[in-house]
């Protein structure tokens, strides 16, 4: 069983970004009322990909453990999710190839991240209730966007652990 840690800047960066206020370019606008964190360029994709797709997924709960069955990918395009709700959610990621071993994070309020171009990962996971994101990707418009992999044994997660 995979037990979770806190999902960071580093902690992250080998598989992609966080984002979260504060961090990036951050300035002071509308006289110094509003603290503007800026993050140029942080969605990754290559020349396939043309067009900027903007969905929402509502996400339900797992109970006290997921067991992941599927990986999937997006060879040529970064994908980032927002959680639109105040509600920790799971990320897991593989750091190669998914039939390897898996790592899991903890993401909370005010945390988005962004899976790095051919990252495999697990689809978004809420924890504690139901939990709307919005996600972006570039799409190609052949529809090789997404690869999928079935995993030859469920990867298991303690979602009721403490996080490290």
């Amino acid at each position: 069983m995979i037990s979770p840690v806190l999902l960071t800047p580093a902690t992250f960066a080998p598989f992609g970004r966080v984002l979260q206020p504060g961090l990036g370019a951050v300035k002071r606008i509308r006289d110094g009322a509003v603290r503007l964190s800026q993050n140029p360029d942080f969605l990754d994709r290559d020349a396939d990909a043309v067009d900027l797709a903007l969905d929402f997924y509502d996400v339900a709960p797992h109970g006290a453990q997921l067991d992941a069955v599927q990986a999937e990918r997006h060879p040529h395009s970064a994908q980032l999710f927002v959680p639109l709700a105040e509600a920790r959610y799971l990320v897991v990621v593989w750091p190669m190839h998914p039939d390897a071993h898996a790592r899991a994070f903890v993401g909370g309020p005010g945390q988005a991240v962004i899976y790095k171009p051919g990252i495999w990962h697990h689809g978004i996971v809420a924890i504690e209730r139901q939990t709307p994101f919005a996600s972006l990707l570039w799409r190609t418009r052949t529809g090789n966007d997404t690869e999928f992999f079935a995993l030859p044994k469920p990867v298991v997660i303690d979602l009721e652990g403490p996080v490290q």
